[in-house]
């Protein structure tokens, strides 16, 4: 095991071929004198020559983790954070290319405000675009303006797209981007850190393996009055998404009924039962609306698919992810860096439900 750093870059990668080269580049720049990074890579099973490209850098310093099998994106941030040194976490995109300073700043602006729990790189598109990268906590009447096609085509068609721009913080772009840190609830946790202690046993919860996992890790950092702050001094370029979309593309289907059901988790833990279930109506009746598209050939019978198996019904394929059991590790191969032997990962007991 290193010394430890003063902030750990934690990657997860599958299929990253392409992107993770300048990814290393840019995080491994982000030493200075008396700042030192560690990074540490899980990659999940990619078949393409992800492993061999970050293998390459070993010389460099980073580690990677071999999980086996496409465990998801948070068991392998967990496997990647137990096995890592620094006092802060950065958690890092694949697809994401930190601009010179960002780490540092980001760590001086936690260090500097102790009631900051999160703080998130402001995020721009590799051609210098601004993205608008957070997002509002939705209660059920947001669920039904962002997560159903009903709900999208009245707030595009006859409120201006008034519920999107709200839910995505758009006011606050509306000169440009931001000059001063500020409050959210979630930004996309491309480049985001914390301090190692708001982040144990381990950072995200592997219920939702793919998505939500960082509303989740936000809305608990909340809970424990611990703001969420983005800070304009800390910029990277983001790809925004890539492993998804490859995904999406590939079955389209599945990856929707994954989102569905991590959302249905997600509420769970957060919501009281009459949501819950006012929720889930809504979904089925998103699929119906959606099934009725699809005959007249407006809609795609495979998000209505997915809706389906989200919801555990039939018709519906199965989600990509089961969320493993608690306590349950990546596998390693010969040659690379074993996991570390680690405690239940997820939320701490008194701040999984509400």
């Amino acid at each position: 095991m290193p010394a430890r750093a003063d902030v750990s870059i934690l990657i997860v990668t599958y299929e990253h071929g392409e992107e993770i080269g300048a990814c290393l580049d840019a995080a491994l720049a982000q030493s200075a004198d008396g700042f030192a990074v560690d990074v540490v890579v899980a990659d999940n099973a990619s078949t393409d020559d992800t492993v061999a490209h970050v293998a390459s850098r070993a010389q460099d310093g980073v580690r990677l983790i071999e999980t086996g099998s496409n465990v998801g994106f948070a068991a392998a941030v967990n496997a990647a954070f137990a096995a890592s040194t620094g006092e802060h976490v950065l958690i890092l995109n694949p697809d994401c290319v930190m601009d010179g300073g960002c780490a540092l700043a980001l760590r001086d602006h936690l260090l500097a405000r102790p009631g900051v729990g999160l703080a998130a790189a402001l995020l721009h598109d590799p051609d210098g675009t601004p993205q608008l990268h957070a997002r509002r906590d939705a209660g059920l009447g947001g669920a039904l303006s962002a997560f159903t096609t009903a709900g999208r085509f009245v707030d595009s068609r006859l409120l201006g797209g008034r519920a999107l721009a709200r839910r995505r913080y758009e006011d606050l772009w509306a000169g440009g981007p931001p000059r001063e840190p500020f409050a959210v609830f979630c930004p996309a946790a491309a480049c985001v850190m914390a301090a190692r202690a708001d982040l144990e046993p381990a950072p995200l919860d592997e219920r939702l393996p793919l998505f939500f996992n960082d509303a989740d890790l936000c809305a608990r950092l909340l809970d424990r009055g611990r703001a969420i702050e983005i800070v304009p001094a800390a910029s990277a370029a983001h790809g925004y998404g890539t492993s998804v979309t490859r995904v999406q593309r590939a079955d389209p289907a599945r990856m929707r009924a994954e989102w569905v059901a991590s959302l249905r988790r997600y509420t769970a833990m957060r919501w009281g039962r009459p949501q819950r279930a006012a929720l889930a109506a809504l979904l089925l009746a998103d699929a119906l609306v959606g099934a009725a598209l699809a005959l007249v050939r407006q809609g795609d019978p495979r998000e209505v698919r997915g809706t389906l198996g989200g919801l555990g019904l039939p018709g519906g394929p199965p989600p990509l992810f089961t969320p493993l059991r608690r306590g349950s590790a990546p596998r390693s191969r010969a040659g690379v860096l074993p996991p570390r032997a680690r405690p239940p990962a997820g939320a701490p007991p008194d701040s999984r439900r509400r």
